[in-house]
């Protein structure tokens, strides 16, 4: 079909032996070297295998957001039922930061003036993101990845620590997006389009759809979750693409099978295209 392919890059810092075990790490290290990967393009957008597209709006919104130089990305607020800042009380008054940055930070041993500065921050998902090629952070994320290598970090959170890293503490240019452009949960349906849409009233649709953890539903299309619907129903659905298309399609045939004549007429009529 003519889609070009690129073999992932890993520098020599990488341990080769880790990547022997997880040959997939290579694909979390070479998200900050597209510059290099792909240099005959100008702007480059980034979506994980996991993730699928809903409305192609989100992709328009993707690249005029990153157009003049920031980095488009969606920082993991909103929707998301989950507690402002991950803590662990130790008692009253007294806490201990347990937040995705605080901890990848801490991993990679890095002076606890950083931990400081980005334990409270929102993690930034570079499941999706969109950024120039000139663009001077991508020098910034591999300064950042060599050090937290070095250092003894993880390789499968290497890469957003480093962008993190970028736009916290070297002070970037951002552009942040609402989850809906990369959006992770909670789950919601609108039973009347067959599509996901926003936690958040008035629901609109999610641009692009995030899978992250739900290996359960990413290992097969007849696994189903139950999705709660926008008017108080419960739809059981496979959130992947083909699991929409699959409810989709089968609607389709139902309201066929008890269609009316008239009905059935009217439809074709307005299938005919005009000359």
């Amino acid at each position: 079909m003519g889609v070009s392919t690129v073999t992932p890059f890993v520098p020599d810092f990488f341990s080769k032996a880790s990547l022997t075990r997880r040959p997939n790490l290579a694909i979390n290290i070479s998200k900050l070297w597209l510059d290099r990967l792909l240099p005959e393009f100008d702007l480059l957008l980034w979506i994980d295998a996991d993730a699928w597209v809903q409305d192609v709006a989100a992709i328009e919104r993707l690249f005029g957001a990153a157009a003049t130089g920031t980095i488009a990305i969606v920082p993991e607020i909103g929707a998301k039922m989950t507690d402002i800042l991950a803590v662990r009380w130790i008692m009253p008054g007294w806490m201990q930061v347990r937040s995705f940055l605080y901890k990848s930070a801490t991993r990679a041993r890095l002076p606890f003036s950083i931990r400081k500065r980005i334990g409270v921050k929102a993690l930034l998902n570079t499941g999706v993101f969109c950024l120039r090629r000139d663009a001077p952070h991508w020098d910034m994320f591999r300064k950042w990845q060599k050090t937290i290598i070095a250092r003894g970090g993880v390789i499968f959170t290497q890469d957003q620590l480093a962008v993190a890293l970028t736009v916290y503490i070297d002070g970037a240019g951002v552009t942040f997006l609402d989850n809906g452009h990369n959006y992770l949960g909670p789950w919601l349906l609108d039973e009347k389009s067959d599509r996901l849409v926003n936690l958040f009233y008035p629901h609109p649709p999610v641009g692009i759809v995030h899978l992250a953890s739900k290996e359960y539903i990413r290992h097969s299309l007849n696994n189903t979750i139950a999705v709660p619907t926008v008017g108080g129903g419960t739809a059981m659905l496979n959130l992947r693409y083909g699991g929409l298309e699959r409810r989709m399609s089968a609607r389709i045939r139902d309201r066929l099978k008890t269609e009316t004549v008239p009905e059935k007429r009217e439809r074709r009529e307005a299938m005919v295209p005009l000359s």
